[in-house]
């Protein structure tokens, strides 16, 4: 200390990449030297690998090339938000430990100087493509809009760098063409600005059933209002306008398996409370939700309402405690008028038809 005369001790210039075992990569992050204990009492703990769908090697070559992550922050619009993974950024931007994203074209810069110097001239408003639906509730107004990567390679590509920052065992393909994005945004005085949104390969289209969502997200400033549960149900929506089964493609984040296991027993319950239902299958559920046999079979599972009987087989038996519960939530929910919420998608305001389809007539137009 100065008072006895020593000379206070040198701060350390480095900071360390810390990652905790156990944890999920998004717990890691960068410390000062003074943070670190390198010495202490001897632990031993269970690590449970969740592969999320990727073989070992395939899982060891991901977590290598990604395991620090190089940006720490982004800002769109006036959101500033803690990045969780490491996305593939072009070089000259990783010296750069935060990025500034335009919230309507989602050019990104380095300095914040650069952002405002293209918000003077971008003058988009709203993504590019067509606005496939539009409501208003509970405070909130919302658009979605359906992006054809093959057209918009640079905005898809940014928002796919968006999405990699939040999601770690996905790829970010450098071409987007094989796929169609549903852009999600809050329609606010300034224009349509982004909060989430969804892909899928147009390939499925072709299929009876399979995944009808590559990837999904919601951005984390715009968490816990909604959101991740409309992307969901309107993934579902086009699947019916389809006719067709659907389900998330795999590996899926843990926090995704959260949202859609939400989604999955609140439209379960939904039907099994509807009283002109008094006897019904698990085809039955399917053709009335496009969701597939198995995640229907799993939702009645861990809503302990699916019973095997050695003379019937297996049976749904739903107790009156468990649907009124479910009910008084909803009552809640639709009650809070203080709550910025926006309700799962209602079929009546899409405007959409499937993509192959409109590239049959076109063809059909052209001969």
């Amino acid at each position: 200390s100065k008072a006895n005369g020593s000379t206070p001790p040198k701060k350390h210039a480095w900071e360390y990449y810390i990652h905790f075992e156990g944890k999920d990569r998004r717990m890691d992050r960068w410390v000062p030297y003074e943070w670190l204990r390198f010495k202490g009492p001897e632990m031993t703990m269970e690590i449970v690998h969740d592969n999320h769908g990727f073989d070992e090697v395939s899982l060891r070559n991901h977590e290598e090339a990604t395991k620090v992550r190089n940006i720490d922050q982004i800002q769109v619009g006036p959101h500033v938000m803690n990045t969780w993974y490491f996305s593939p950024f072009p070089a000259e931007y990783t010296k750069y430990r935060k990025l500034f994203f335009c919230e309507f074209c989602l050019s990104f810069f380095g300095q914040k100087s650069e952002l405002a110097r293209h918000s003077r001239k971008c003058c988009w408003t709203s993504p590019p493509g067509n606005e496939i639906y539009r409501s208003k509730d509970q405070g909130i107004e919302v658009a979605m809009f359906e992006v054809d990567g093959g057209k918009e390679l640079i905005y898809t590509q940014n928002i796919c760098y968006i999405a990699k920052l939040f999601l770690d065992h996905k790829t970010l393909w450098e071409d987007t063409t094989p796929f169609l994005f549903y852009v999600l945004t809050e329609v606010t005085p300034r224009g349509c600005c982004v909060v989430g949104y969804f892909s899928k390969e147009k390939s499925t289209e072709l299929h009876s059933h399979g995944n009808n969502v590559a990837c999904i997200l919601t951005l984390p400033c715009h968490q816990r209002k909604g959101f991740g549960k409309f992307l969901i149900s309107l993934s579902y929506e086009l699947s019916k306008i389809e006719g067709k089964t659907g389900a998330p493609e795999e590996p899926i984040s843990d926090l995704g398996q959260q949202a859609y296991n939400s989604y999955w027993k609140g439209v379960v319950l939904d039907i099994l409370a509807d009283p002109s239902y008094t006897e019904i299958t698990i085809a039955e559920i399917s053709q009335l939700t496009s969701m597939t046999y198995k995640h229907i079979e799993q939702t009645l599972k861990a809503l302990d309402i699916i019973q095997y009987d050695s003379a019937e087989g297996y049976q749904i038996s739903v107790p009156n405690s468990l649907i009124k519960a479910h009910q008084e939530r909803k009552r809640k929910i639709s009650e809070d008028k203080t709550r910025i919420y926006v309700r799962p998608a209602d079929p009546r305001k899409v405007r959409w038809y499937p993509h192959h389809a409109r590239l049959l007539q076109k063809r059909a137009r052209l001969k």
